[in-house]
């Protein structure tokens, strides 16, 4: 497996950070996990064509997550306007339940009838276990409840070539996170908080650290960062509870294992 982190951060984009999106390459698949504001500029950055990608997972519908999300169909739709037959393989997308409806209210909002009756891009709703060819992928929904509100949320954990590796997503401590990351060569973790600052939206530090010693994680990758937060010791404060490695992302980070 081979992870390319494209943004590892929040709402709070700069040009040294953008905000969550991951490629995954793995069993000959290029899969992108979550889309938020930057991934297009991060893509084109990593020299990845539009026919690379294979699969599109979005863990949630917050735009920090999936604000690209609608461009990158444009990217598609638009190409296949102006230049019918370039394109001969479309990914197929994956996301939370009402992903058609998201993406049919999302054309309607920005004036851009551009989803209904084009049917060569998929969209499928989250189902507990999703099979692509040698790759597993099974979801748990996480508890992500911000202002007030709880999002249809999902960490999700990957399964190929005898490895596995989970993104958190968004999470508040909860029973789908602690289940999602059981085991994991690579756990690339919501590490909004440092420790005491856990709230219904994410976990702090102390929390990653217990989850991934109960769960015996190999490693785990720290992300979506918030500047308010820049100068605490996230590292640091997992390692008080947790004995595997811990690493901190930035923008262009790459790990195979």
């Amino acid at each position: 497996m081979k992870l390319t982190v494209l943004g590892c951060g929040s709402f709070f984009v700069s040009a040294n950070q953008t905000a969550s999106a991951f490629l995954l390459e793995t069993a000959g698949k290029k899969i992108l996990i979550d889309c938020g504001p930057g991934t297009l500029v991060r893509l084109s950055e990593q020299k990845v064509k539009l026919e690379d990608i294979d699969y599109v997972f979005l863990t949630h519908f917050h735009p920090d997550h999936s604000s690209d999300l609608f461009p990158l169909f444009m990217n598609y739709k638009l190409t296949d306007f102006f230049t019918p037959g370039t394109l001969t393989k479309f990914p197929e997308f994956f996301g939370p339940e009402g992903f058609d409806k998201f993406f049919l209210d999302y054309s309607h909002l920005c004036q851009l009838h551009s989803y209904e009756n084009w049917k060569k891009i998929k969209l499928n709703d989250h189902q507990p276990e999703i099979k692509l060819g040698n790759i597993t992928v099974k979801t748990f929904k996480v508890d992500h409840n911000a202002f007030g509100i709880f999002a249809k949320a999902y960490a999700l954990r990957f399964e190929a070539e005898g490895k596995t590796i989970v993104f958190s997503g968004d999470s508040a401590i909860c029973p789908g996170i602690r289940q999602a990351c059981q085991g994991a060569d690579l756990f690339v973790c919501d590490t909004s908080y440092p420790k005491g600052k856990s709230a219904p939206s994410h976990m702090d530090t102390i929390d990653i650290g217990n989850i991934c010693q109960a769960g015996k994680v190999k490693k785990v990758v720290l992300t979506h960062f918030y500047p308010q937060f820049a100068d605490s010791d996230f590292v640091s404060e997992i390692k008080e509870n947790f004995n595997g490695e811990v690493e901190s992302c930035h923008d262009g980070l790459k790990l195979e294992f």
